[in-house]
This record gives C-alpha cells, sequence and structure tokens, in this order.
C-alpha cells in the first residue's frame, strides 16, 4: 500500500487543505520514504493521520473530525491491489462514520479482516497512537494467532500487553519445531525479535523465553527482568516495532511467502507524536530503527520534537499553521532540510532557543540575511558565531 496524496475540506481546523506524500524512495540505499507533519498544538496535525484512518477504515475514530456534516470531503491517491492508482473520496456520514463506495472492500478488511479464502494483499498497515496498552503481560496459555485478521482494527491504534507476549512465546515454540517450514520461520521470526529488543534497549538485549510461565526474559544493565519491568519509552517501542513484525508475520503464512522476506513487505505505518516515551536520544535514533528493520514502509507522523525533525535526510516535511480562524499545510521540506537540532528550535513553528541572546540574534540576522541573497553579510556573521562557539558553530564553515 502507498499513499499519494491527501485532500480535505472542512476536516478539523481546515477549510481545504492538501499534502504530496513522499512516495519515491531514495535511488542509492533503496530506504522508503517518510512523511513528517509538524506544528502548533491545535493546528491539525493529527488531523491529517486522522484523516487517512477515518478513509481506509470507515470506523469510528476517538474524535468526530468533520467541521460541516453537510458540506465536507476526504479524497486519497493510493495504491493497493497491484493495479495502479486507485482515488478514494468520502463525503457522506453514516451514524457517524465515513460512508463511501468501495468497491475492493478495503474497509472491511480494516473492521473485520480477509474472509477467507480470499486474495490476501502483499502488505500490512498500521497506526501508532501514543497510548501505552494497561492489560497484563502474563498469559496462561497460548492462543493461535488469527492471521486472515491481519488488518482488523489497525487503524485503531489497538495494542496489548497479553498479544506481544504470546506472539513471542509462538515465535519461541515455533524454531523448536520438528518440521522443518516451521522450524526455519521460527527461527527467521525469533531473529528478528531478538534484533528489535535488542536495538530498544539501552544496555540490554533479549535473552530467553521462560516457558514454565511464558515469560520473555532480557538482560538490562546486568539484570534479568520480563517485560513490564522495563521503562514506557523501552516498551513503546518493542510493542509496536514487535507487534508490527506480527502482522507481516500473517501475511506471510497467508502468502505462504519464503520466510526471508517477512521483514521486507512493503506497507504504511501511520504515527501520531512519535516522541510521546521517548528521551530526545530515542527520539532521533526511532527512524532509523523503523527503517533499518522494516525498510520497505511508507512512514507518515506527526511530531513536536526537533529531534525527530532532524533525525532523517530525505524526509519530506510540513507544517501545520494556525491562521486564526483556520489552519493551512505549508510545505517547509527545503526551509527544514540539514538544519541543526538548535536552528529547528529557533524556527518558527518551535519558537524555543538553546542559546542565549546574543547567539539567537545572530543566528536571526544571518537568516534575515541569507533571506535576502547578502551572502557577504551572512559570512561576517558565521564568523563571529564561529569565534564564540567553533565546536559547535563549525559545520558552518563546510
Amino acid at each position: 500500500m502507498r499513499i499519494d496524496s491527501l485532500r480535505i475540506k472542512n476536516i478539523g481546523p481546515f477549510n481545504e487543505a492538501s499534502v504530496e506524500f513522499a512516495t519515491v524512495a531514495n535511488l542509492e540505499s533503496g530506504e522508503q520514504p517518510i512523511t513528517i507533519i509538524t506544528g502548533m498544538n491545535g493546528a491539525g496535525k493529527s488531523i491529517v493521520i486522522d484523516s487517512i484512518r477515518a478513509i481506509l477504515s470507515c470506523q469510528e475514530l476517538e474524535r468526530n473530525i468533520v467541521a460541516d456534516d453537510k458540506d465536507f470531503c476526504v479524497d486519497v491517491e493510493l495504491e493497493y491491489d497491484g493495479t495502479g492508482m486507485k482515488h478514494l473520496s468520502v463525503s457522506k456520514l453514516q451514524s457517524g462514520h465515513f460512508q463511501f463506495v468501495d468497491y475492493q472492500n478495503l474497509h472491511r478488511l480494516f473492521s473485520q479482516g480477509y474472509k477467507m479464502p480470499e486474495r490476501v494483499y502483499e502488505w500490512v498497515a498500521d497506526y501508532w497512537s501514543s497510548k501505552l496498552p494497561s492489560d497484563s503481560f502474563q498469559i496462561k496459555n497460548m492462543v493461535s494467532i488469527e492471521h486472515s485478521k491481519v488488518l482488523r482494527d489497525s487503524m485503531l491504534g489497538k495494542k496489548s500487553n497479553i498479544a506481544l507476549t504470546n506472539f513471542i512465546c509462538q515465535v519461541d515454540y515455533l524454531r523448536s519445531s520438528e518440521m522443518p517450514k516451521e522450524k526455519e520461520l521460527g527461527e527467521c521470526l525469533y531473529s528478528s525479535v531478538k534484533s528489535i529488543i535488542d536495538e530498544c534497549l539501552d544496555n540490554g538485549e533479549f535473552l530467553y523465553v521462560r516457558r514454565i510461565d511464558s515469560t520473555p526474559i532480557v538482560r538490562q544493565n546486568g539484570l534479568e527482568l520480563s517485560l513490564e519491568k522495563l521503562s514506557s519509552g523501552n516498551i513503546f517501542l518493542i510493542e509496536h516495532l514487535v507487534m508490527l513484525l506480527c502482522k507481516m508475520y500473517s501475511v506471510c503464512v497467508l502468502r505462504e511467502m519464503e520466510s526471508s522476506n517477512i521483514t521486507r513487505i512493503p506497507g504504511l505505518l501511520l504515527i501520531d507524536e512519535i516522541e510521546n516515551h521517548l528521551h530526545p536520544k530515542w527520539q532521533k535514533k526511532i527512524l532509523g530503527i523503523i527503517r533499518r528493520t522494516f525498510p520497505n514502509l511508507q512512514i507518515i507522523l506527526t511530531t513536536h520534537s526537533p529531534f525527530v525533525v532532524s533525525s532523517i535526510e530525505g524526509a519530506r516535511v510540513y507544517t501545520c499553521v494556525s491562521k486564526g480562524d483556520h489552519s493551512v499545510i505549508e510545505d517547509e521540506t527545503d526551509k527544514y532540510t540539514h538544519l541543526p537540532v538548535e536552528e529547528i528550535l529557533a524556527s518558527d513553528v518551535f519558537a524555543v532557543s538553546s542559546f542565549n541572546d546574543d547567539i539567537t540574534d545572530l543566528m536571526k540576522r544571518r537568516k534575515e540575511l541569507i533571506g535576502i541573497g547578502d551572502v557577504i553579510g551572512a559570512k561576517e556573521i558565521e564568523a563571529k558565531l564561529i569565534e564564540i562557539n567553533p565546536e559547535y558553530f563549525m559545520y558552518l564553515n563546510l
């Protein structure tokens, strides 16, 4: 699945707005595109994500995003069945839900799952909210994963600690299977689970599944711990990444794919406020971890974090800007490309400076001079900045 564009009318704070998402992979690295949406609180960042969720699933979301029941629309251009771009449009409500004619029953996959036997698409879709599940990690007995439900409720962002434990335990048992194909699949999945958990822990690693009570065990800072003993940031990363792997496992089973291709299954990942629960160090690392683990995902995310905005080269960056009685969406990719965190913090959207007033004034003046094309004046200010803090501002000479 790939989404090319979104157009909305009278949705949230937007009278009319459109977004062209990043869709072209990096030709050198093969990495898939990332679209970052940022802006002040209340400017409409999450509305963009919610519009996509609503039109794909036609399910009731956590809030009503329609500003005018009698005059609204959400249009998307997307590809999902291998036959080229499709146009989906909705401008009617039924019992509070989006209503549109979907001849491919795309919305049914997100509300009910596949009706077997049925064509299974070779992609996944997922939505990450900032909410962590509150259920127990402890399971009494393992239950079979319903692979046909791989897409069901994925646009609602529902996660479960029990489901996480259940999947990790199933992977552990699969690799002990006496059936060669199951064993191979289990080994592949176990390697991916371990790699994910290892990446998500500072000074830690995944150790084993304690089979006597079906408990995954990790080591962190020299201590053996069960998952519930980890911090909320660690759990957020592990929960979402491992359960995304579980979705890919289901697609692999349904389509009878080679196990070696599991993590390369393409798809769409929507993330709202990705920085929540995460230390700035992890805010800067998270997109790189997702890309390395699942290289064929199109990622569309919202964030307040300059660390996230500055963490990935080649991302398309939009800002949602309030104009008083409505908001607009502006493409500011060129503005934020290659900017360090300090300059992103000082930009209009973030309006925060980590420097003293003298340095902030110099940086602001440099920006103004660059804007009017005064290269010589800008260079003079850069020389002053380098003199004040040569270690940091040396990048201006590059």
